[in-house]
């Protein structure tokens, strides 16, 4: 703890001096100097001995030794009266002092500096000395913390108990990781718009309390961020920076073993997933003891969802990495998707596939159930990643694990075809069903290449057209709206397309066709 200035006040041997002003008194005392001639040398915290020799008479003179004082950091002037050069302390000296709030202290002549100097010394390399002991046991603590901790809280509370302080521990998003939720709501709640920094600062709010902040680092980015809370008007102490900085190197290394034994923990479940989408499961004992050690039950009945985020037009596609952004989003969606699943309380069955996300659901419920189920699903993912429009498609439940591979088709066939965000079922595409079902891909191929292909060799768009026009049920009007056409570009186009396709848009059996050759086109990835 360190030696402030209201501390020497209360030693015996300073029983013959007092506080001019009651200001300043907080501040640091770290060691003793005496004028004259100590501007040059000044590095802030000195106690300021001096018997007003070489002072200038001069009020305004004064006032401006004592301003450069308070700049250089001196912790407070003790000046000893009644000597030969003035009767008292000047008034001129206390005046400004008071209002920089630098204490001002006067002793009696029978005052030795000397002995002053000595015990306030004395004092300063004692408490350094308490302060550096405290310092390591609480270093030793927390190392032990870190090595025994379960959670970021064991850690937390660990430090609270060390310091006598109230600590929290905030997320990036500023929500509460660990500390008293109650009053880190009324402490916290007091700031508008209060986000961690990723900088050490104080924040000091309107009752006066202090928050202490210090980012959580793991590598260059701010995983989490610190906070110690001191109440109104009680500063904090060195031993308080120190532990804190030590603690948020201790939380740091915390959540970087998390995050190893969580990667390392992913990559064996989707190792698993893969093997069991694959169909390789039933011949691998080794695969099945894995499964049955995870969680997964080899008699369930699972239902495969595909989760990516969508492209600017709102339409998903399953395509290669090509960027660090582009895995650093599926990397958000996975992780969202696991907290997603352990809110549900259902096993964590996840794999990677390109862009895309793609979970095991149990569905051993009924149809209605395993809907919600898919619903809050959805809700979960969209509120961890919030800037990314997600779409989440589900295929048909299996009871032969066997067949996951064709809940994983569908569900995959399912968002080539999902327009927008949202829950897309495979199950109710029946449109869809049918394509993805025909056995017969010459006659879709035919299809396809008789209107949509035959469209796109003239112009790609009318192409583009023929598939808004579908997606709006052929309402030319919403159609030239969706495109940002003029309504007479839209009917030239609508002309040129029904003279290549022999037909009007009127007959609903080339409307049949084209809505056919549209929902076929994005099966085939000619979309």
């Amino acid at each position: 703890m360190a030696l402030r200035v209201r501390d020497v006040l209360g030693f015996p041997e300073l029983n013959g001096v007092r506080a001019l002003a009651p200001v300043g008194l907080h501040r640091q005392i770290r060691w003793v100097h005496t004028w004259p001639e100590v501007l040059p040398w000044l590095h802030g915290g000195e106690l300021l001995l001096t018997t007003a020799y070489s002072w200038p008479p001069d009020p305004q003179e004064q006032r401006r030794i004592v301003r450069e004082l308070h700049q250089a950091g001196v912790a407070a002037i003790l000046f000893r009266a009644g000597g030969e050069f003035f009767a008292a302390t000047p008034p001129a000296v206390v005046e400004e002092a008071s209002r920089a709030g630098l204490a001002v202290l006067e002793a009696t002549e029978d005052v030795s500096f000397v002995d002053l100097a000595e015990t306030i010394n004395r004092a300063i390399i004692r408490t350094h000395f308490e302060s550096l002991e405290r310092s390591e046991r609480i270093h030793r603590e927390l190392t032990e913390a870190a090595l025994e901790a379960q959670a970021v809280s064991d850690i937390q509370s660990r430090l609270e108990g060390l310091l006598g302080r109230k600590v929290f521990v905030l997320d990036p998003r500023g929500r509460l990781l660990a500390g008293d939720e109650t009053l880190a709501r009324r402490l916290l709640g007091s700031l508008s718009a209060f986000q961690p920094s990723g900088q050490e600062a104080v924040t000091v709010l309107e009752d006066g309390t202090a928050l202490l902040r210090r980012p959580v680092r793991t590598g260059t980015a701010a995983s989490a961020e610190l906070v110690l809370v001191a109440g109104p008007g009680e500063p904090f102490r060195d031993v308080d920076v120190r532990a804190a900085e030590h603690a948020a190197l201790v939380m740091g290394l915390h959540f970087l073993r998390q995050q190893a034994v969580a990667d390392a923990e992913a990559r064996v479940r989707s190792t698993f997933v893969e093997a069991v989408l694959q169909g390789r499961l039933g011949s691998d004992p080794a695969l099945q003891e894995r499964a049955q050690l995870l969680g997964f039950d080899v008699a369930g009945t699972y239902a495969v969802a595909a989760v990516v985020s969508l492209g600017p037009e709102g339409r998903a596609s399953l395509r290669p990495l090509h960027s660090t952004e582009d895995f650093q989003a599926r990397h958000r969606l996975g992780q969202a998707a696991e907290q997603a699943l352990r809110s549900l309380q259902l096993p964590v069955f996840l794999a990677y596939e390109l862009n895309q996300v793609v979970l095991l659901l149990p569905a051993d419920v009924p149809p209605a159930r395993l809907r919600d189920r898919a619903r809050l699903l959805y809700e979960l993912v969209r509120a961890q990643v919030p800037d990314l429009p997600v779409a989440l498609a589900v295929g048909r439940p299996e009871s032969d694990h066997r067949q996951l591979h064709v809940s994983l088709a569908e569900a995959r066939a399912t968002l080539s075809v999902a327009r927008g965000p949202g829950v897309w079922w495979y199950e109710d595409a029946l449109v869809l069903r049918i394509l993805h079902g025909c056995q017969d891909r010459e006659a879709l191929e035919a299809l396809y290449h008789s209107t949509l292909g035959r469209l796109r060799a003239a112009s790609p768009a009318l192409e583009a057209t023929a598939r808004a026009l579908v997606a709006n049920g052929f309402n030319q009007r919403a159609a030239a709206r969706a495109l940002h056409l003029h309504w007479n570009t839209l009917r030239h186009r609508v002309a040129r397309m029904e003279e290549l396709l022999g037909a009007s848009l009127d007959d609903p059996d080339l409307r049949l066709r084209l809505h056919l050759a549209t929902v076929w086109g994005s099966l085939r990835g000619g979309s």
